[in-house]
């Protein structure tokens, strides 16, 4: 975080946004003098950085901008106190001389009981004058600068920005696209009072600063703290509401990674490692077969009534997600609070529970009906896991097959994918494929991988025929160009509906040639 009297922004009808330092060869370039006027100036005292880097400002920077620089440096710094002389000792001496000899009234006087000082603790006067005031912030003297790159400093400054704009937020929202463990775990230990919804994707709502009435300052902090592990992840949206104390009005903040990520630093991003040795051996077992369904390690989180579960792991296939929690704690307690959350999840979830774990309470996870209790000694069984998750499938793809076939739509492209219009209206292409072939639009001749409007083949069939009887024959590739220039990506497809063979001389492509069938 920066001063709060450092915080530059932009405001313009109730929205609010930090002016962010762009990475321009001018920012660059005045980033890395700063850089190098710590670098090079080291042993010398605060004050000579002070007067270099105002130096800067007199150029004509933004003066926050520049001191902002300044106050991030400075926290990369070591400075020291001249240890010659102690001088709060070196001060009480000057004044107990000075309530002994009376106050001085001129330079002369003054000189005087510095004289005193210097014979007592036996160094000339020019020292003592020098460190009366050696522990003061300007007499401080760099004794260690760790630099970094401009670009990084850049980073550094634009999400202090960002975190002090927060520190007047009455609340943040914000989403992911993974870490969650690490996310939840931060918001714990910070103390942040949060809550999560889904609304379109998997939100956490957290109460800013500016909504309690005490430890704002404290609280404040914490939720800059939480910021960086935010934007360490691959996407990310941060919304605010900011009480601008200035006019007291509540604005709007909003900031994206699509947007903002090449702007803000990341924190160094954690290995994701798994929590036992069943789990790895689970993970390697289950991705070794290949199968449609993709694991993903601690996934997006998932509501169980007030509270919120990280599985272990998730399998997704074509819009279907299937949570697995792999139980391997040994406590009863443990094991009861487990119970009481995962009854509460409104989601399928498998719950892998070893043998040896099991007990008359873990018994009744069976009696809900959004759980799958899944018992196994040594080794996690895959066979009934794959059964369960081709079950899912099936169920989820009978609901999206009918809601496909009761869907008002006329096509009128000249091809249509199965894979773009499933992902239009949020099922699998396999439901898109198996509803358009119950029921298949009457204009359209079904493919492979999709439809295509009759009058399109007709006319690919037309353009054949007319190079066909110019040349005598026709090549595969000059008849996979036709074909494809009509927006028809499965070639050999068009020519099986079309009533066409390929004659293969040798493997070259090029060679091949396409007859009537």
């Amino acid at each position: 975080m920066l001063p709060s009297e450092l915080l530059a922004v932009w405001k313009r009808k109730g929205v609010i946004w930090p002016r962010y330092a762009q990475l321009s060869e001018d920012n660059l370039r005045v980033v890395q003098d700063l850089i190098e006027i710590y670098r090079d100036h080291v042993g010398e005292k605060k004050s000579v950085l002070n007067k270099l880097t105002g130096e800067i400002e007199d150029v004509g920077y933004d003066y926050r901008f520049i001191r902002g620089l300044s106050y991030l440096l400075d926290r990369r710094c070591r400075f020291r106190c001249s240890d010659a002389l102690a001088a709060v000792d070196l001060r009480r001496k000057i004044y107990q001389k000075a309530a002994e000899a009376g106050l001085p009234t001129t330079p002369e006087q003054r000189q005087q009981i510095i004289e005193a000082v210097a014979s007592e603790v036996k160094v000339n006067a020019e020292t003592v004058d020098e460190f009366f005031y050696a522990d003061l912030d300007t007499e401080l003297v760099l004794e260690e600068f760790n630099p970094l790159s401009p670009v990084e400093l850049i980073q550094e400054y634009n999400l202090s920005l960002t975190q002090t704009l927060l520190f007047e937020s009455t609340e943040v929202r914000f989403t992911s696209s993974g870490n969650w463990q690490r996310l939840f775990y931060s918001l714990k230990r910070l103390g942040l009072i949060y809550e999560a919804s889904e609304d379109r994707g998997f939100w956490v709502k957290v109460d800013g600063p500016a909504s309690l009435f005490k430890l704002m300052r404290r609280y404040g902090t914490s939720m800059a703290k939480l910021l960086p592990v935010i934007v360490s992840n691959q996407t990310w949206t941060v919304e605010a509401k900011i009480l601008w104390k200035y006019t007291n009005e509540v604005c709007d903040f909003k900031i994206e990674s699509w947007k903002h990520q090449a702007l803000l630093k990341k924190s160094e991003p954690t290995t994701q490692s798994f929590d036992s040795a069943v789990e790895e051996d689970f993970a390697a077992r289950f991705q070794a077969l290949k199968s449609e369904w993709v694991l993903r390690r601690e996934p997006q989180p998932v509501l169980a009534g007030t509270r919120v579960i990280i599985p272990d792991f998730s399998l997704e296939r074509d819009g279907v997600t299937v949570y697995v929690e792999i139980v391997g704690f040994w406590t009863v307690e443990y094991l009861l609070r487990k119970i009481e959350k995962l009854k509460k999840v409104d989601a399928d979830m498998l719950v892998l529970v070893d043998k040896n774990l099991a007990c008359e309470k873990l018994a009744d996870l069976g009696k809900h009906a959004r759980l799958n209790v899944i018992y196994y000694q040594g080794k996690i069984p895959l066979v009934p896991i794959l059964h369960h998750l081709e079950q899912a499938f099936r169920e989820v793809k009978i609901k999206q097959v009918t809601l496909v076939k009761d869907l008002p739509v006329v096509f009128t492209e000249p091809v249509v994918s199965y894979e773009e219009f499933a992902a239009r209206i949020g099922v699998s292409s396999e439901a898109v494929k198996a509803a358009l072939g119950e029921k298949p639009p009457q204009d359209y001749l079904l493919m492979v991988n999709g439809m295509v409007r009759k009058d399109v083949l007709e006319q690919i069939h037309k353009k054949m025929e007319e190079q066909m009887n110019q040349k005598g024959k026709f090549h595969l590739a000059d008849a996979v160009r036709t074909i494809e220039a009509e927006g028809v990506e499965n070639a050999t497809g068009a020519l099986e509906i079309l009533g066409y063979r390929v004659i293969w001389h040798g493997i070259n492509s090029e060679e091949a040639e396409v007859v009537k069938a």
